[in-house]
């Protein structure tokens, strides 16, 4: 076995330039330079590859030999190291990403034109799930990166804030005439709830933040179901109040199909319940062209957050101003967020 392969470059090139100078320009070395890296690589094999005719070297039988089966390898060999080079400055080929179905809805559907366009190239597969399944595929290496609505603690992954979901409590007009309009914590607790799993998800926050963490949860949970749009679907059927991300039910309640319920609550401020939404991706995942940019052009979409909560009538207490900021701006070259509180789904 040869130690070093550099020597049978510079032999292909003698062979193709005719010259050890001509082939020494195309290598970026000296001629002599050349010279010497021939005469070690006859050295290691113990053959002659060259033979002198006069004042010119002309190649042996088997330095003859040797090229002919250097030209049936070294040309592919060359052509795939340039194409794993192009990998790392080109954004072409696949990447795949997952998220929660209704917030790429909400939120990354309107954007990937730009993104398709940006990138001719690109090839993307992007699928919906929850974040459990996503943080374990991501693990796995089967997507390259994923939105999330629980804060990753695993230390292989890297995660950075990218928005924030803001949570109302919602009914049927049909529901409401027919039950009545809940105000304190009291009237809530006597009403259906339908719930996206038994942590009650978004409806537990919502609570805390309406009523205080001291007022026990409701418990008359009539339906789990983790899809948010079947959450909907069932409280524009009038089985029960739901809370819900305001970028979903926004046109919901501007079509008229449901209200939004507004706690009455004896706290000095009424906090606007929220949820904090993460992007994650391993941290040893290869930093090529096309990882990159989509990785970074989801992080630039992440100053967007005050878009989620604009489809939420102005009526609505908590659709009269701005979101607040989400916290710090990320910065792609920080140091991953450290383990911290889970956050929603």
């Amino acid at each position: 076995m040869l130690g070093n392969h550099e020597a049978l470059w510079t032999l292909w090139e003698v062979s193709r330039a005719g010259t050890h100078a001509a082939a020494a320009a195309r290598l970026g070395i000296t001629a002599s330079a050349v010279g010497q890296q021939l005469k070690a690589l006859e050295q290691r094999l113990g053959v002659a590859l060259f033979e002198r005719v006069g004042r010119r070297a002309r190649l042996t039988p088997t330095g003859q030999a040797l090229i002919a089966q250097l030209a049936e390898h070294l040309p592919a060999l060359d052509a795939a190291l340039d194409a794993a080079a192009e990998t790392q400055r080109t954004v072409k080929g696949e990447v795949s990403l997952g998220g929660p179905w209704p917030f790429c809805r909400a939120w990354l559907r309107p954007r990937l034109p730009g993104l398709m366009e940006r990138y001719p190239e690109l090839r993307l597969t992007i699928r919906f799930e929850v974040a459990s399944l996503l943080i374990r595929r991501l693990l796995a290496g089967e997507v390259d990166l994923a939105i999330v609505g629980t804060l990753p603690e695993e230390p292989a992954l890297e995660v950075r804030e990218i928005g924030q979901e803001h949570f109302l409590a919602v009914a049927s007009p049909a529901y409401v005439r027919k039950h009545g309009t809940p105000r304190t914590a009291r009237d809530f607790a006597q009403h259906r709830f339908i719930a996206f799993d038994p942590d009650l998800a978004m409806l537990a926050p919502w609570w805390r933040a309406a009523f205080g963490p001291q007022e026990p949860l409701p418990s008359q949970v009539v339906c789990h179901i983790a899809n948010l749009d079947e959450m909907l679907a069932l409280v524009e059927a009038g089985c029960g109040i739901a809370v819900l991300p305001g970028y979903l039910v926004g046109p919901v309640l501007e079509a008229g199909r449901a209200v939004a319920l507004e706690p009455e609550s004896r706290r000095a401020s009424l906090r606007r319940p929220r949820g904090t939404l993460w992007l994650a991706w391993r941290k040893a995942a290869a930093p090529a062209a096309r990882f990159l940019a989509v990785r970074d052009w989801l992080l630039e979409g992440a100053g967007l957050a005050g878009e989620f909560t604009v489809a939420i009538p102005p009526g609505t207490k908590y659709g009269r101003e701005a979101p607040a900021p989400s916290g710090r701006r990320h910065d792609t070259q920080r140091a991953p967020l450290g383990p911290g509180r889970k956050a929603l789904r």
